[in-house]
């Protein structure tokens, strides 16, 4: 199954988190370190994604990559 997390700068679907984890804490991308959304964000986004339908049938289909300016995130400047 492929994640539908994705940097929207370099590609990457690896995150880093912030020691202190709250509502708008910055999640960044753990290879060129943009800002890809706030944590009450990405948590909603993680939480959509394992109840999706089309993932529940095994469909592959590709899921859009994370914008760094997304819904709750602070702009980066990483696009």
């Amino acid at each position: 199954m492929r994640s539908g997390f994705g940097c929207e700068a370099c590609g990457s679907p690896a995150v880093r988190f912030p020691a202190v984890l709250h509502e708008d804490a910055p999640i960044q991308c753990d290879r060129c370190g943009c800002t890809l959304m706030a944590w009450g964000a990405f948590k909603r986004r993680v939480e959509a994604e394992t109840v999706r339908p089309d993932r529940a049938r095994g469909d592959e289909a590709e899921a859009p990559a994370v914008s760094p300016n997304g819904p709750g995130s602070p702009r980066s400047g990483c696009a």
